[in-house]
């Protein structure tokens, strides 16, 4: 049987006090899974297959934003939530699973742990392509897409309805079933952006410097479509003026398939000289934070200093 999946808002810090009353208002009998989102602290809970355990409350965290060693690998929290099910039976019917976003890592995790789609290995490879590769991938498109289009409306993040019609669009594209208008434009609007991302290095905008692949751009490009364009770069920084402050500059920076092993975005002091920045060990941002007001030139000039201080 399946386990019911419950949204919960995007924004703000999610402590275990949070997820408490989350499990009240909710009236979860069981377990709460928490997929896809980082629960303060809960890299120091017990080991659990998948994640780790609370000591005391009913929640299991299955997620790969984790600020530990063991997250610093091409892993997402699908790959993750098919350790669960291979290790043990998972969630029950009396457990819920708690998503607060709808990009395509927390839809398959959550699909998986609720038993709403099989755990099948090639979702664990659409969520690396979509969280780590950039590479072309039909499901991670697919959810990708309808993510960013979901957004880009202006419609509710996360939003019950909106979970259940990206399940419906994952089903009936892989039965090969046509789609709606909606996830038609949605896929255009990605495959238009992996082109931006093509062009932009063929045209020269992204620049390199010891590793750095740094680029302006007119409009923000999703960071995972410029890695397979970029294979030499050890780091990817884009800039591009704010979509609500345009006066200000909404950074995307992401480890590039060339870094070596051990390396993670977390031992660069970054919040130091853009006290916006955040994110995971390999991809973070400064959008939410509202920008930075640091030139293009001294914003790459100061992350150079971290690379050189930390990477040589």
């Amino acid at each position: 049987m399946t386990a019911p999946i419950i949204t919960i808002p995007k924004d703000g810090p999610k402590s275990v006090e949070f997820i408490r009353h989350v499990i009240d208002e909710a009236g979860i009998g069981g377990t709460a899974f928490a997929a896809d989102f980082y629960i303060d602290g809960a890299e120091t809970w017990n080991s659990h297959p998948g994640g780790w355990r609370h000591p005391v409350e009913p929640i299991i965290s299955i997620d790969h934003h984790a600020p530990h060693l063991s997250m610093q690998r091409q892993v997402s929290s699908a790959n993750l939530a098919l350790e669960v099910l291979a290790q043990g039976p998972g969630p029950g019917p009396d457990d819920a699973i708690l998503i607060s976003h709808m990009d395509c890592d927390s839809i398959l995790a959550a699909g998986i742990l609720s038993r709403r789609i099989e755990p099948n290995a090639r979702y664990g490879e659409a969520a690396l392509a979509a969280d780590h590769t950039g590479e072309v991938n039909e499901i991670a498109d697919l959810l990708q897409a309808l993510d960013a289009h979901w957004s880009r409306t202006g419609r509710p993040m996360p939003d019950p309805d909106g979970l259940e019609y990206f399940f419906e669009s994952l089903n009936r594209s892989e039965q090969d079933l046509s789609l709606d208008a909606f996830a038609k434009e949605a896929l255009g609007q990605r495959q238009r952006s992996r082109d931006r991302a093509e062009r932009a290095v063929l045209e020269g905008r992204i620049e390199y410097d010891q590793g750095i692949a740094f680029g302006v751009l007119d409009e923000p490009i999703e960071g995972e479509l410029l890695l397979t364009c970029l294979p030499e770069a050890t780091l990817v920084c884009t800039m591009n003026p704010h979509l609500v402050a345009p006066e200000r500059w909404q950074v995307k920076i992401r480890l590039g398939l060339a870094a070596q092993g051990g390396r993670s975005l977390h031992q660069l002091q970054i919040v130091g000289f853009d006290p916006a920045y955040g994110g995971r060990w390999n991809a973070g941002s400064n959008n939410r934070g509202g920008g930075t007001d640091l030139s293009p030139d001294s914003y790459v000039q100061r992350l150079l200093i971290e690379v050189r201080r930390e990477w040589g």
